[in-house]
């Protein structure tokens, strides 16, 4: 009997370890300023460690960027739409390019840490002040025909 539940829980465990995993962002993120096609924002990051803290940080920025936009800045509106997960499929590869291969790091101003790194259970959080260059990021996108041309 014993015999069985071992092997029982040692199934389950392995089912449970090859289970699809749903990572959260912590997506906060808040305006700071604009200036000629530039936006600064505060954004919170959370990761196992500190680059994987400030890679959240630098990540929710651009989503909120794309899907959702930034009340009280002049990006309130999303840059690509608010259908996020459809968009991300319909798009897998540029935006693989995008976060896996660091090419958000070209439209990155500024990145620099506004809190030091703390701990949050088995997890770590910061807060970085970001730059992004918006307009490049928006030609960007109309290059790889993810959003159309104003007017076309």
């Amino acid at each position: 009997m014993k015999k069985i539940i071992f092997v029982s829980l040692i199934l389950l465990s392995g089912i449970y370890s090859c289970s699809k995993k749903i990572t959260t962002s912590s997506a906060t993120v808040t305006y700071i300023a604009s200036s000629d096609g530039t936006i600064t924002m505060n954004a919170v990051g959370i990761g196992k460690n500190k680059d994987a803290a400030i890679f959240d940080a630098e990540k929710n920025a651009f989503e909120v960027l794309f899907f959702r936009g930034l009340p009280n800045s002049e990006e309130k509106i999303a840059l690509i739409g608010t259908n996020e997960a459809e968009i991300k499929e319909n798009n897998k590869v540029y935006f693989e390019k995008f976060y896996d291969e660091k090419r958000y790091k070209t439209f990155l101003m500024m990145s620099s840490p506004t809190t030091n790194i703390t701990k949050m259970g088995s997890n770590k959080k910061i807060q970085l002040q970001i730059q992004v260059n918006v307009a490049a990021l928006r030609k960007d996108l109309e290059g790889n025909n993810i959003i159309r041309k104003f007017g076309y």
